[in-house]
């Protein structure tokens, strides 16, 4: 009886994403891993994310964020939610462009905020694999964009969902 118990807890644990050695994070519940990029670090931050990596030398951030669909048409409003809450903060769209990374197909957007003589950047790709909006979201100042770009598309083609 009590191993039954056992296998019932562990069964409707809520999962979630653990790091392994190799600097892959591994999410159970969105049968997906993410590699971290070389030089960057594991850091926490976004509990809504799966994998959040930090560049110690530009102190840029990329994370990883998926959400459940009820409905595929549901990812519009999840998408359409983050970017208006990026415009709230005076976040200006630079652009947004139908985009391919790997195997993955969706829209990458670019935003800026200036303050104190620096821009900051975000670079959100956004799309969806069957039940899931993906939003793959890296924030670094505009000065280090040859410096970590490489990164965020290795963080996005590196992914692998089942």
């Amino acid at each position: 009886m009590v191993l039954g118990l056992s296998l019932t807890a562990l069964a409707t644990a809520p999962s979630t994403a653990s790091a392994q050695d190799d600097g892959t994070v591994v999410s159970e519940e969105y049968k997906t891993k993410v590699t971290m990029p070389e030089g960057w670090e594991k850091a926490s931050g976004n509990e809504k994310a799966i994998a959040v990596f930090t560049h110690t030398g530009t102190q840029s951030q990329i994370e990883v964020v998926p959400t459940k669909l009820m409905t595929p048409d549901v990812a519009e409003v999840f998408f359409s939610t983050f970017y208006k809450t990026l415009k709230e903060s005076n976040f200006k769209q630079e652009k947004q462009d139908d985009a391919t990374y790997g195997t993955y197909k969706g829209k990458e957007t670019t935003y800026s905020f200036d303050h104190s003589g620096i821009t900051l950047k975000v670079h959100v790709f956004s799309f969806v694999k069957d039940t899931t909006a993906w939003l793959v979201v890296g924030y670094w100042q505009d000065s280090e964009q040859e410096k970590v770009a490489a990164a965020f598309k290795s963080t996005i083609e590196s992914m692998t969902i089942e």
